[in-house]
């Protein structure tokens, strides 16, 4: 009895620490980016400090991630012939192993230099010849590298510049867990701890240990049978409790969402009560593969997981996120009040999505029949291709309303602040008062341009309603019709929203606007659509601007900083509201998503690092990453393509702004455009078009001020002329081209070799 009270006290002093998250994990959350498409049967990874990591196949191939694209490290040097099978990042350097050495590359640099093992692995590996070697493994532990293979542990001494063998004894590699606070390793049923003092044993088990994972000072250890979590301090265990009676797994880590393990059945999130949720499975279409050959938590708690044929990641912010299973709404209320608080009809009822009241509809009329509906505080009003009606929502009794409504098949239906409501017909419009029961019908008079088909109205709560076509926007106001001036590839405006500063936000196929109502100019881009990217609603709450797409979730923070959280969904429908001040709903086909915004919105907060990529000529890469300096020697008739990234991949930057800035003229004139900020969302860019001269080409994160920004000093010879896609530039009459690659001509027998300094300011 003293024992299970001291349990019960133990759980409930543990439980608050545990690596719980606020809602149930997302379990559709590990998602596939563009640069590790076709990248499977991945072994193991390094992420480096200033952005973007290192991915390690069964083959012993390396490749960089930067957020975007994955780029084979093959292309900056030559490797070793001996195969890799294990990576890690520290010291500012990718180091490598395989059974005979550990190597290190300095990107900076481009140079590799390989490590001999110390003496006493060299001895092992001869006392053990006739036995195959165990595969090593590396560790990166508070930036102090580790070197484990053949039950020795060395640490890399960078005073000293090389290897010291730490600690020798009968562990295996993949047995061996380091944290910031403790050392584990297991052998067979027993769990042990190295320390300053030698090696503890800290418990033992009933059966054999198969994975062990560990963070801070609590431990997760699986056995044949079971899952135990142990709380561990100094150099004994204070506490342990059976987690899951299941066990037998091969692969555990600790991130977002708890505990992840996984085995031959697949990949298991495991909660506190024992339940082992299942995210992936053999022969999932999702994701294909047929095993699991890696599961890892990176430093920031996201977690990567690779099969034999794929490799997924699973953003650290998605633990703020729930989802249910719930049939798409037939249709939803639309009005000023509807902006926080919607009405939907599921089924016979309609339901508020705060759900806490439900009204049975009195129309027979068939769900997928219904067109459009709105409401105001007590009454509720639908529309059906025989009609119009309405119902108190207090009494659920009829409204009665003239028979010109009554038998008017509204497309759309819109309740403004004033509580009149708009319908529309193909391109006509009406209004109409329900206490008075007055219907004004505008036909066709209302359109100041050839509007087509009216799509949606639009109240923003300062007295003006917008009115959205297939050919424009208009707005409504003291009795005036008055059209907004937009660009045609920024319609039909899909969606509208406005904050608390009087700002307009509107999204369309092309991407995210602003637009400010007491200002005649044009609406500015905010957000580009990627390709195959298409945005279908904007809300916003306390916590910013929020904009769903097929693609992501995209956030615009109350100071302007903008972040992209993938949230892909192939639903066509799709709808999304604010209904608390903290909280997103969104709806996209049978799943309803609950998003913490406050939650997410802080997640996000920090500013993600630029990475620019690589910049590479024929076989030869070199790796920039902030705080870098790396010098390229521009070959002739060898275009330099610069590429650029953000990381960690969930913060991706999908557009940056460029500055192309003459600081040399060289006896030509320059163009002033040439200095003038532009933007792309290409991966690449390219400088063409250039006259001789020196120029500096900065690179910046919009919205996000210039605290963070490329600089590539280019020296170019004033004889030279310099193309991009074919196109010669006289002298003069040069500008820059938008997609970048840097190309000297062909202008004459002998040419001298440019060289360029590329860093990242920050």
């Amino acid at each position: 009895m003293k024992r299970q009270c001291l349990c019960l006290l133990w759980l409930a002093l543990i439980f608050p620490c545990l690596p719980l998250q606020a809602h149930d994990a997302l379990l559709s959350s590990f998602q596939s980016y563009g640069g590790l498409n076709g990248l499977g049967d991945v072994r193991d990874v390094a992420v480096q400090s200033s952005g973007g990591m290192w991915l390690l196949d069964s083959q012993g191939r390396i490749y960089f991630f930067d957020g975007h694209q994955r780029h084979p490290l093959n292309d900056a040097l030559t490797l070793p012939d001996e195969k890799i099978l294990t990576i890690a990042y520290a010291h500012q350097a990718l180091w490598m192993a395989g059974r005979e050495h550990v190597y290190r590359f300095q990107p900076s640099t481009n140079t590799l230099t390989a490590f001999p093992l110390p003496d006493a692995v060299a001895q092992t590996r001869t006392d053990s010849a006739p036995h195959p070697r165990q595969s090593p493994r590396l560790a990166t532990i508070n930036n102090t590298l580790w070197h484990i293979q053949s039950g020795q542990i060395s640490v890399y001494q960078r005073e000293d510049k090389a290897f010291h063998v730490w600690r020798t004894g009968p562990w295996r590699a993949n047995n061996v867990w380091f944290t910031a606070g403790h050392r584990l390793f297991a052998v067979g049923t027993s769990l042990y701890q190295f320390s300053d003092g030698g090696i503890r044993q800290l418990t033992r088990f009933s059966t054999p240990i198969t994975a062990i994972t560990a963070k801070q000072d609590r431990a997760w250890v699986s056995t044949e049978k079971r899952v135990y979590l142990l709380a561990l301090s100094g150099n004994q265990v204070q506490a342990q409790h059976v987690l899951n009676t299941r066990g037998n797994y091969h692969r555990m880590t600790v991130g977002s969402g708890g505990l992840w393990a996984a085995n031959h059945n697949g990949l298991f999130r495991l909660s506190l009560d024992g339940v082992a949720t299942p995210a992936w499975q053999p022969g999932d279409q999702r994701i294909v593969g047929q095993s699991i050959t890696f599961l890892w938590a990176d430093f920031e708690g996201g977690i990567w997981f690779s099969t034999d044929q794929a490799t997924r990641y699973r953003a650290p912010g998605q633990r703020w996120i729930t989802h249910q299973h719930r049939v798409f709404p037939s249709v939803f209320t639309h009005g000023f009040m509807a902006q926080s608080n919607p009405w939907a009809l599921e089924g016979d009822s309609w339901r508020d999505l705060s759900g806490y009241r439900t009204l049975p509809s009195p129309s027979v009329v068939p769900s997928d029949k219904y067109l459009s509906a709105t409401r105001d505080a007590q009454r509720l009003w639908w529309s059906t291709p025989s009609g119009t009606q309405g119902i108190n929502t207090l009494t659920g009794a009829s409204i009665v309303i003239p028979d010109r409504l009554a038998t008017l098949p509204a497309e759309h239906l819109y309740t403004d602040a004033e509580g009149t409501i708009w319908l529309s017909v193909d391109d006509q419009v009406m209004r109409y008062w329900p206490d008075t029961k007055t219907l004004i019908s505008y036909g066709t008079r209302w359109q100041p341009h050839h509007a087509g088909k009216v799509l949606g109205f639009y109240d923003d709560g300062r007295g003006n309603v917008w009115i959205r076509d297939q050919h424009g926007l208009t707005r409504y106001r003291e009795g005036q019709f008055k059209s907004v001036p937009l660009a045609k590839d920024r319609l039909p405006v899909q969606d509208m929203y406005t904050d608390e500063r009087g700002r307009l936000w509107l999204t369309s196929a092309h991407g995210l606007y602003q637009y400010d109502p007491s200002a005649p100019d044009a609406a500015s881009l905010v957000y580009l659509s990627l390709p195959g990217e298409r945005f279908h609603c904007v809300t916003g709450n306390r916590d910013g601007i929020w904009a769903y797409s097929n693609q992501a979730l995209v956030h615009i923070a109350p100071r302007g900083f903008l972040r992209t959280f993938r949230l892909p969904s192939e639903a066509e429908k799709v709808a999304c509201y604010a209904t608390q001040a903290h909280q997103l709903t969104l709806l996209a086909g049978d799943y309803t998503y609950q998003i913490d915004t406050d939650q997410l919105a802080f997640s996000l907060r920090k500013p993600p690092n630029v990475v620019i990529g690589a910049v590479w000529q024929q076989r030869k890469r070199w790796r920039i990453g902030p705080r870098q300096q790396t010098a390229v020697t521009l070959l002739e008739q060898s275009p330099a393509y610069l590429a650029w990234g953000s990381w960690p991949p969930e913060r991706q930057v999908t557009r940056v702004h460029y500055q192309l800035v003459p600081y040399q003229h060289a006896g030509q004139p320059m163009a002033d455009k040439l200095a003038a900020w532009q933007q792309t969302g290409s991966d690449t860019i390219s400088l063409a078009n250039m006259v001789g001269g020196h120029y500096q080409l900065r690179i910046a994160i919009p919205r996000d001020g210039a605290s963070q920004h490329l600089c590539l000093p280019a020296s170019i010879a004033s004889h030279y002329q310099w193309h991009g896609t074919g196109l010669l530039c006289e002298p003069g009459a040069c500008g820059c081209h938008l997609s970048l690659e840097t190309t000297s001509l062909v202008g004459g027998a002998h040419r001298h070799i440019e060289r360029a300094h590329i860093w990242v300011a920050g």
